[in-house]
C-alpha cells in the first residue's frame, strides 16, 4: 500500500474546511502541529498526493507538516484512501508541464458578479499543486484539441484526492472540454519556483530555531503560512524576558548560513521500518505498518519529515533571507520572514 501526506515544512494541522466550487479565491489555511516528537508532530494526512514526502533540511530539524489548504481530507479517510489523480509535480518541483485526459469538465454553478462562465476541470493526472500547507496553488493554462484554452485560476483537491482546477476558457463561448480529450497542462514556472523557495525557507526557519537554541523544547511548531505576500510560523511557547531584535539577528545569520553551506535533495520509497528510522526512529501511529512511505531528503544525512509540498532542489536555491518580525502573543510566538522575490523583502 502507498501513502502520501499533504504535509509541508514543519508543523501539520487537523484543520479542514468545506469550501463551495464557486469559490474562486480558494485561499490557504495554515497548517498548524501540537507535538514536538520527530515525525509525530503532525495531526492531519492529506492523500491528494502519492505517498508520504519526508522533507529535511538541516540537522536536528524539527519535523513540521502541513494540511492541505482547503483540500477537505479529513484523517481517517485519507489514511484509507488513495488519490484519483495523479500529481506529477509529486516526483519534480520542476516539471511544469505535462500531458493528461480530461476526466470532467463541469459548469460552475453561479458565475459570479461579473457573468463570466466558469467550469471545474477534472484530469486523470496534473502538475499543477493544490493550495495546501500553507502553500498557495499554482497557476496555469490546460490546452485541449484545436488549440482551445483554459485559464486555470485556482487549484484544489476534493476528500477522495480528486485535483479540480477552477478556471474559464479564454475565448468566451468556447466549447467546454470533453471526456478523454487529450490536453497539455503548463503551470507558472516562476511562481511554482518562488513558492517552492518560501515553503522550503518555512522549514530553514525550524531548523535555525533549534540551532540557536530555541529547539521543541523551548518553542513547539504552530502553524504557519507561506505565501509571497507573508509568510510566517508561529510557536507555542515563550520566553520570558525574550530579546526580540536579538532573536531576529541571529535567526537571519542562522539561516543565511544554512543556505550558503546549500546541500542537494534526494528522495527513495522504503519500507516502513526504514522510514521510520529516516524520520529518527517512528513515524506517526496513523501510518499503516504496510505502508511505502516516499522520503526526501534536501539536506545530506538529516533526520526527515513528512511532507507533501514543493520545494527546492538545493537549500542554496531559497537565495538571501531576512527575519522581519517577533511578535509574541498569549503564549505563542509568530517569527515572520522574507525571501528574495518576496513582496517587502530587502
Amino acid at each position: 500500500m502507498v501513502f502520501s501526506f499533504c504535509l509541508g515544512s514543519t508543523a501539520c494541522s487537523d484543520l479542514f474546511h468545506d469550501i463551495p466550487l464557486s469559490d474562486r479565491s480558494l485561499p490557504t489555511l495554515v497548517h498548524s502541529t501540537r507535538s514536538s516528537r520527530p515525525c509525530m508532530a503532525t495531526k492531519a494526512i492529506h492523500l491528494a498526493s502519492r505517498p508520504p514526502r519526508i522533507v529535511t533540511l538541516a540537522p536536528r530539524a524539527t519535523p513540521r507538516a502541513y494540511t492541505a489548504s482547503r483540500t477537505l481530507i479529513s484523517p481517517a479517510r485519507a489514511a484509507m484512501t488513495s488519490p484519483k489523480t495523479e500529481l506529477v509535480y509529486f516526483s519534480d518541483t520542476y516539471q511544469t508541464s505535462c500531458e493528461a485526459k480530461v476526466v470532467s469538465c463541469e459548469p460552475v454553478e453561479d458565475p459570479g458578479d461579473d457573468g463570466v462562465a466558469r467550469f471545474v476541470v477534472v484530469l486523470d493526472r496534473t502538475v499543477a499543486y493544490p493550495a495546501g500547507g500553507g502553500q498557495p496553488s499554482d497557476t496555469g493554462r490546460i490546452v485541449g484539441p484545436g488549440g482551445v484554452a483554459f485559464v486555470v485560476a485556482s487549484v484544489a483537491s476534493t476528500k477522495d484526492g480528486t485535483v479540480t482546477h477552477l478556471g474559464e476558457f479564454e475565448e468566451e463561448g468556447a466549447a467546454p472540454f470533453n471526456a478523454d480529450d487529450e490536453v497539455i497542462v503548463t503551470v507558472d514556472a516562476d511562481k511554482r519556483l518562488l513558492h517552492a523557495r518560501i515553503h522550503s525557507a518555512g522549514h530553514l526557519l525550524d531548523v535555525a530555531m533549534t540551532n540557536i537554541g530555541f529547539g521543541p523544547d523551548v518553542m513547539v511548531p504552530a502553524k504557519g503560512l507561506h505565501q509571497p505576500d507573508q509568510a510566517y510560523v508561529e510557536y507555542t511557547g515563550k520566553v520570558e524576558g525574550l530579546d526580540k531584535d536579538k532573536l531576529m539577528a541571529d535567526l537571519k545569520a542562522e539561516m543565511n548560513k544554512l543556505v550558503s553551506l546549500g546541500g542537494g535533495s534526494a528522495a527513495a520509497m522504503m519500507g516502513y521500518d526504514e522510514a521510520a528510522e529516516a524520520c529518527g526512529g517512528e513515524l506517526p501511529s496513523y501510518i499503516p505498518k504496510d505502508s511505502t512511505p516516499r522520503i526526501v531528503t534536501i539536506v545530506p544525512d538529516t533526520a526527515g519529515c513528512p511532507c507533501g509540498g514543493t520545494h527546492v532542489a538545493n537549500v542554496k536555491e531559497i537565495g538571501s533571507v531576512d527575519v522581519t518580525g517577533v511578535r509574541v502573543k498569549k503564549g505563542t510566538t509568530r517569527v515572520s520572514y522574507t525571501i528574495e522575490g518576496m513582496k517587502d523583502h530587502k
